[in-house]
């Protein structure tokens, strides 16, 4: 893995990558991704996302045509990456809510997910740095998060 991209960085982005960069600044950087999936959430016009998927360093990327098609979120599913000098993934629900309210990085939401699957599912939220944290049976297995917002049409770009 690129040793570059070890840090979680929330409202600017992962190592090298920040939010706002084009899709082929991106490839510049990363190269290909090994696989490219196009989807929107609505019937709206200029709604559609482009998610990438780069298997070999368990990163998906996402960019989002409403904003020129630029890097909108990150989402990592290895312990290579760190948040804080600590490495997350892996953890336990109540080992995770420490090491949070250790780093503080704001107020912590849980949030159950779980369906009729009897899988258990659950979000952690922090709000204030538009990260969440996604645990299945009680383990964190992803972390995802998105640019800080000024309001709520204002996205604050990392310089």
């Amino acid at each position: 893995m690129l040793k570059e991209l070890k840090e979680i960085k929330p409202g600017v982005g992962l190592g090298f990558l920040k939010f706002g960069m084009s899709r082929e600044q991106v490839k510049e950087l990363l190269g290909e991704p090994a696989f490219i999936d196009k989807y929107s959430h609505s019937d709206a016009a200029n709604d559609a996302t482009e998610s990438w998927e780069y298997d070999e360093l368990f990163l998906s990327i996402s960019f989002d045509e409403a904003e020129n098609w630029k890097l909108m979120m990150f989402s990592i599913s290895s312990d290579f990456y760190e948040l804080e000098d600590a490495s997350l993934i892996g953890l336990s629900e109540k080992k995770l809510v420490d090491q949070l309210d250790e780093i503080d990085l704001g107020e912590v939401f849980v949030e159950d997910c779980s369906d009729n699957d009897n899988e258990d599912h659950k979000v952690i939220e922090i709000d204030e740095k538009s990260i969440n944290f996604w645990l299945t049976d009680g383990i964190l297995d992803e972390i995802q998060w998105s640019p800080l917002f000024i309001n709520d049409d204002t996205i604050k770009w990392p310089k």
